[in-house]
């Protein structure tokens, strides 16, 4: 059975990350036992997965999106919950979860973004209206336009 990321396969994970640590075609084709063609066509494949997911949180965003939370890296995953929660009722909004099921499912929907008990990377919440949510890594773009809501407050407190 293949293992699946959303709407990435594990392979276009592991490329991803390889270009991402600034690797060639041709070095990961080697480490890989493959072609480079292979490995551009993998690479194409997955960022066209990644735009179609934004495209679709994007038009999801008019049909019942409430909320996006920016959380930054450097959180302590055990803060997150709380913070979420928080969040929630600022919003008004009645979440359909509770903490230690928000910690796993960050654990468990989004590995990539935690080294240790902290995250190393950005996520988004997104708070649906029906009270569930969404998690998404961030791909730096929100930490940075947003100036993180969550982690640089704390900081700055």
């Amino acid at each position: 059975m293949r293992v699946r990321f959303g709407l990435l396969t594990e392979r276009q994970v592991q490329i991803l990350k390889m270009r991402r640590d600034g690797k060639e075609y041709s070095e990961i084709a080697s480490e890989l036992g493959t072609s480079v063609e292979n490995v551009f066509i993998i690479e194409k494949r997955a960022l066209k997965n990644i735009e179609a997911a934004r495209n679709t949180l994007r038009a999801a965003n008019h049909a019942g999106i409430i909320g996006k939370i920016s959380i930054g890296s450097g959180t302590k995953l055990v803060e997150i919950p709380a913070y979420i929660m928080a969040e929630a009722d600022r919003m008004k909004v009645k979440v359909m979860t509770n903490f230690t099921k928000i910690y796993d499912d960050i654990r468990y929907e989004l590995p990539g973004a935690i080294k240790g008990q902290e995250l190393a990377e950005g996520i988004i919440v997104y708070i649906m209206h029906d009270g569930t949510l969404f998690f998404l890594q961030s791909d730096g773009e929100d930490e940075i336009n947003q100036k993180n809501n969550y982690h640089n407050d704390k900081q700055e407190g």
